[in-house]
């Protein structure tokens, strides 16, 4: 599965603790991250991990607490990955 990961921040500077914090949450749940893009810089930023099939929801409980910590607001998209040989 291809999860993209949305990030801004609340605040007037991105923490960037957090971008560690949300990759060792996922790192934990399978995950391992492809790559990083800056939507808005120093503001706003895209992560992509590729790893199993996860519910959305469950992905978002995962990533709720870190934000809050960290002050960020996210959105997840869920896409499925496909490999070839």
């Amino acid at each position: 599965m291809l999860l993209i990961v949305n990030l801004s921040a609340t605040s007037d500077i991105f923490p960037l603790n957090a971008f560690e914090q949300i990759d060792t949450v996922l790192l934990s749940a399978g995950f391992k991250k492809e790559v990083r893009s800056v939507i808005k810089p120093g503001k706003e930023f895209s992560v992509t991990y590729d790893g199993p099939s996860m519910d959305k929801n469950h992905i978002e409980k995962l990533l709720e607490p870190v934000a809050q910590r960290s002050q960020v607001n996210f959105s997840v998209e869920c896409e499925e990955s496909v490999k070839f040989p």
